[in-house]
């Protein structure tokens, strides 16, 4: 298997996990639980997320949604430390998106030539 196929195959992967991570949030928000808005908002965008990367598939669509994944990490540690009622959730997003972030970068690698 070529480094390419290897990539190619790892990126759907993530965007496989990304689209599942969404649709669980949707239902989440389905079924009416603690911050469903929340879980809702995030379930659109995760699918919009997944689809854009896989649809452009290449290496700065992987790198924009590294820094994007990057950016809500980074907005869920005032979350946390602001609003005890959402504190969980803020953590458990946080750690989510540094999987993700961490994810889409080791797709991209190094980013030298090829």
């Amino acid at each position: 298997m070529s480094r390419r196929s290897s990539a190619s195959n790892g990126a759907a992967v993530v965007e496989l996990a990304r689209a599942g991570l969404g649709l669980w949030h949707l239902s989440r928000a389905a079924r009416g639980s603690d911050q469903a808005v929340l879980h809702g908002v995030l379930g659109v965008r995760q699918l919009a997320q997944a689809a854009l990367v896989a649809r452009a598939g290449s290496g700065n669509a992987h790198t924009l949604s590294a820094v994007v994944d990057a950016l809500h990490g980074a907005t869920m540690v005032p979350l946390a430390v602001a609003d005890p009622r959402r504190r969980r959730f803020a953590l458990d997003q946080f750690w989510i998106a540094a999987v993700l972030a961490g994810a889409e970068a080791t797709v991209v690698g190094r980013g030298g030539r090829r």
